[in-house]
């Protein structure tokens, strides 16, 4: 347990350096898809139903609207949405907040793949 610890470790270092290498990075907006990627961005966006796709490290994203489908990548993103459907999370410490979901249950449908990443409705 100790080695995968260091080993999970070790990688998250390698991601984030990678990024922090990159370029301050791009974002876009077209045919209703918002896309993301980059490090340390704060950006607000609006959306009436397309999809958001962020990726990266420590950006800070607020889209305004409904949003059908969101897909997060990377380590520690804070992403704020008014409405959102489904949510697909990867990496860590990855923080999504919305405000409502137009499912049945209320909840967005949401799938996680890393470690630390929470979904709340705010």
């Amino acid at each position: 347990m100790k080695i995968l610890k260091k080993t999970a470790a070790f990688g998250i270092l390698l991601f984030g350096m990678h990024f922090a290498s990159a370029q301050a990075g791009t974002n876009s907006q077209s045919t209703g898809t918002i896309t993301v990627d980059g490090v340390g961005q704060t950006k607000t966006y609006s959306s009436d139903g397309g999809t958001a796709v962020i990726s990266g490290v420590k950006n800070i994203i607020t889209i305004n609207g409904y949003v059908s489908r969101l897909e997060v990548s990377g380590s520690g993103n804070t992403i704020y949405t008014d409405k959102i459907s489904r949510i697909s999370v990867e990496g860590t410490d990855n923080k999504i907040f919305y405000t409502t979901a137009p499912n049945k249950n209320g909840k967005p449908s949401v799938s996680y793949s890393g470690v630390g990443n929470s979904v709340r409705k705010k």
